[in-house]
């Protein structure tokens, strides 16, 4: 135990002297998430696997509804990871217990709790169709934890502004994806997760927009902007019953 905590502590002080030089803890994106006019619903079913199946068993659904798009951006001046992958946020009704989960990312070690399954997140084109980027999918839980009140920089393929990064909103574990007729998307980079933040002041924007992704076609217009989401590594995970992290991660061996 003395030995995580010390690894702990090294990987945060490391953060802490890289912060400045905008050094990524993994590689992906920053994101902005918006809030969009006219939600779509679509009936495709989808089951969904990832590292919390440990306890609770694979998730499937056929009722989804697209209400977030999310550009990616520049954060403090920091480049763009890849500028082409976008996302599609898919609201998901998956009931959990809470977990305690520890993770590291830019603004530091960070331990929150951890609960329901809200949404389905999958890469995406923006206005140009194409190939859909080969990368991540991902579900995201409701989180709870310290407020941060982190001063932030924005920038996007649609404008800038500045804002405040002030509280958790979702964590974000990278899923497998399973469709009926048995097509399966499998995690690209097991080491990317996501910890979404909500922003204070939001932007309101009105900007039209069309998002490409694996279940279609969809226009609508970007109405808010209202999270900040921020690649993070994900280190420990504690939940009622009695496991260990290392059976946890040995999933995606």
């Amino acid at each position: 135990m003395r030995k995580e905590v010390i690894m702990i502590l090294a990987l945060a002080l490391v953060v802490g002297l890289c912060w400045g030089a905008g050094a990524q803890i993994v590689p992906e994106n920053h994101y902005l998430v918006y809030e969009i006019d006219n939600p779509y619903t679509v009936a495709i079913y989808v089951r969904l696997m990832d590292q919390f199946d440990f306890w609770f068993g694979d998730f499937s659904t056929n009722n989804l509804i697209m209400e977030k798009f999310a550009n990616p951006v520049e954060k403090n001046n920091e480049p763009y990871f890849d500028p082409m992958i976008h996302q599609t946020w898919w609201w998901i009704d998956d009931p959990q217990e809470t977990k305690e989960v520890g993770f590291l990312n830019q603004f530091g070690h960070q331990t929150w709790d951890v609960g329901n399954g809200r949404y389905l997140v999958l890469p995406a084109l923006k206005d140009v169709p194409g190939d859909i980027p080969i990368w991540n999918h991902y579900k995201c839980y409701e989180a709870e934890g310290p407020t941060m009140d982190i001063p932030v920089l924005l920038h996007d393929q649609w404008g800038g502004f500045t804002s405040v990064a002030v509280e958790p909103v979702l964590f974000c574990n990278p899923c497998i994806k399973e469709l009926d007729n048995g097509e399966r998307f499998e995690i690209v980079t097991p080491e990317a997760h996501l910890a979404v933040y909500q922003l204070q002041p939001t932007l309101m924007t009105d900007v039209p927009g069309t998002a490409y992704d694996q279940f279609g076609t969809w226009q609508f217009v970007a109405m808010e902007a209202i999270w900040l989401v921020v690649p993070t590594e994900k280190l420990t995970v504690v939940e009622n019953e009695t496991r260990t992290w290392g059976g946890v991660k040995s999933l995606y061996r």
